[in-house]
């Protein structure tokens, strides 16, 4: 057994950063393809794929948020497998986003970037049950049990219901979004 996890432990410690882990490009287009396959879902007119639609919109938002993060200096990679990274990428927990939590990677990014207030009123005009104005941050909030209650059949917890005002919101995150990466080449 102490062989064969020496061996492993030489095998981990040869782990290389993924080609895209430092490309804020190709996460934006990733996102806005997955932001048009949810927006394509929502206005499907069949509520039944609202739940992919959800699943998919929250994926385009963790998608645009790294994206913004990798512009600003950041890398996606686990932090917990850093000690089997070559160390001459010199990547430390600090500059590494991880995870699908939205509102730590909204964090993260308000951290660096001062105009994106996370404590700023959103206000999403025609949504009939959400209420309107919501924090920047509580739109985020509102997307994360769509990743973690909608990808696998099992019971809901945290969600109460997916549908139109959900995709409205979806827009509004996006269009602040983007402006933060305008600059992306």
């Amino acid at each position: 057994m102490g062989i064969r996890r020496r061996g492993m432990m030489r095998h981990m410690a040869k782990v290389q950063l993924d080609k895209y882990a430092r490309d804020a490009r190709t996460w934006r287009d990733f996102a806005t393809l997955n932001y048009l396959a949810s927006t394509a879902l929502f206005t499907y007119g069949n509520p039944v794929l609202y739940l992919p639609a959800a699943t998919l919109g929250h994926h385009a938002l963790e998608m645009y948020l790294k994206a913004a993060l990798i512009s600003e200096g950041m890398t996606v990679f686990d932090p917990a497998k850093l000690r089997y990274l070559d160390p001459a990428y010199g990547l430390k927990k600090a500059d590494c986003v991880w995870g699908h939590v939205l509102k730590e990677q909204a964090q993260q990014l308000a951290a660096k970037r001062s105009e994106f207030d996370l404590s700023a009123p959103l206000y999403v005009p025609d949504c009939a049950l959400l209420q309107m104005p919501m924090k920047l941050e509580g739109a985020f909030e509102l997307f994360d049990p769509f990743f973690s209650e909608l990808r696998y059949p099992r019971e809901m917890k945290r969600l109460k219901g997916v549908g139109q005002d959900e995709w409205r919101v979806l827009v509004a995150l996006v269009g602040v979004l983007n402006p933060l990466l305008c600059g992306v080449q």
